[in-house]
C-alpha cells in the first residue's frame, strides 16, 4: 500500500515537472513569435523610409519633366516590384529568388538615380533558388553598404551579392569597395551583434532574426577594414525551423 502511494506521489511529481516544462517552452514559442513579430516590423520602417520614397518618386517626376518617359515607367515598375515583395501578403518567409528580385530592384532604382557612379553584381545559383529565408534579409545589407559605406569614397562604387551552398547551409555575402569602418565603429558593431544592440541599418535586426529561424549558430558576421571596404556573411541553414 505504501508503495503504491510512493509511485502515485511520484507520478504525480513527474507530471508537474512535465507541465512546467511544456508551459515553459509554450511562453519561449511565443517569445519568439512576438521576436520574430517586432523584427519584421522594424526591418519594415526601414523599407518605408521617406527619404528613399521621396527621392525615387522625385526621380520619376523629373524624369516624366525631362521627357525621359521610358525611364520614368522603368523606375516606377522598379518601385513597385520592390514594395510588392517587402510586403509579400503578410508572409515572413520567402524564396531566395524573390529576395534577390528584391534586392535587384532597389540596385537598380539606386543606380537610375546615381547614373554610372555605382554598380552592382548578383552571383545566384540556379539550385538555391527555391531555398526559404525570412524576406528582407539581404536588401537592408546592401542598403547599408551604400549609405556608410560606397557612398563616401570618391570613384565609382561596386556592391557583389554572392550566395553559395556550403554543405548544408547556405551562405551569402555582401561586399562592397567603399571607405570600410574605423576599428571602434567595427567593436561597437560585433558587441552589438553579439548582445542584440540596435546599431548599424538594419543589420542587427537581420541576425537576430535568422538566429530565430534558424538557430542560435546562425546570422551575421561582419568583416572590414578601414580604407578598403567591408564584408557582410549571412549563414543560415537549408532547412528552416518552426515554420
Amino acid at each position: 500500500m505504501k508503495k503504491n502511494q510512493n509511485n502515485e506521489k511520484k507520478f504525480s511529481q513527474q507530471m508537474k515537472e512535465m507541465q512546467k516544462e511544456l508551459e515553459e517552452l509554450r511562453r519561449e514559442l511565443e517569445r519568439e513569435k512576438e521576436m520574430r513579430r517586432l523584427g519584421q516590423l522594424e526591418l519594415l520602417q526601414v523599407q518605408v523610409d521617406p527619404h528613399f520614397l521621396y527621392n525615387t518618386l522625385d526621380a520619376i517626376v523629373w524624369l516624366v519633366e525631362a521627357g525621359k518617359q521610358q525611364e520614368a515607367v522603368e523606375m516606377l515598375s522598379q518601385l513597385s516590384l520592390f514594395f510588392r515583395i517587402a510586403l509579400s501578403k503578410g508572409q515572413d518567409i520567402i524564396r531566395l529568388k524573390e529576395e534577390i528580385d528584391h534586392t535587384r530592384s532597389y540596385m537598380n532604382i539606386q543606380r537610375m538615380c546615381y547614373g554610372d557612379s555605382m554598380d552592382y553584381e548578383i552571383v545566384l545559383p540556379k539550385e538555391l533558388e527555391e531555398i526559404r529565408l525570412p524576406k528582407l534579409t539581404i536588401q537592408p545589407l546592401v542598403e547599408n553598404a551604400l549609405y556608410h559605406g560606397t557612398r563616401e569614397k570618391r570613384g565609382k562604387s561596386k556592391i557583389r551579392i554572392i550566395c553559395s551552398e556550403q554543405g548544408e547551409d547556405v551562405l551569402i555575402v555582401v561586399e562592397d569597395n567603399g571607405r570600410g569602418m574605423e576599428p571602434k565603429q567595427k567593436v561597437k558593431l560585433e558587441k552589438a551583434l553579439q548582445k542584440g544592440g540596435r546599431v548599424g541599418f538594419g543589420l542587427t535586426a537581420v541576425h537576430e532574426r535568422v538566429k530565430l529561424y534558424f538557430g542560435k549558430e546562425y546570422g551575421v558576421k561582419v568583416d572590414s577594414e578601414y580604407g578598403k571596404g567591408t564584408r557582410v556573411e549571412v549563414r543560415f541553414s537549408k532547412e528552416i525551423r518552426g515554420v
